[in-house]
């Protein structure tokens, strides 16, 4: 019995660029590492409670992160996609980070 490829059994003969599983790989690794840093921060500064208890919460929280845009990477359908949601949860979540570290900014 032979195995049929799942492009062959739905139709789609297009081919993925040389470049997208590099690219899954780069923003996987390096795009999820920035995120969850920044999610790991603002998680730090807005959760109630002690300092050092939020601290080791967002941490604790952030393997999860991690492993979720990972995930997400590898799950979404094109490479492009993927690394243009992380980039873009990047760029919002920096944005809070920022705006929640600002002099004035009750914490």
């Amino acid at each position: 019995m032979t195995q049929i490829s799942k492009a062959s059994r739905t139709g789609d003969t297009r081919s993925r660029p040389v470049w997208d599983v590099p690219l899954r790989i780069l923003t996987a690794a390096v795009g999820g590492y920035v995120l969850t840093s920044l999610v790991t921060m603002l998680l730090a500064r807005t959760l109630p409670g002690n300092p050092l208890d939020t601290a080791m919460a967002a941490t604790l929280m952030s393997f999860a992160i991690y492993t979720a845009a990972i995930v997400w990477v590898f799950a979404a359908r094109t490479a492009m996609t993927a690394a243009s949601s992380i980039l873009g949860l990047t760029v919002l979540i920096g944005a809070a980070v920022w705006f929640s570290s600002r002099p004035g900014v009750a914490s």
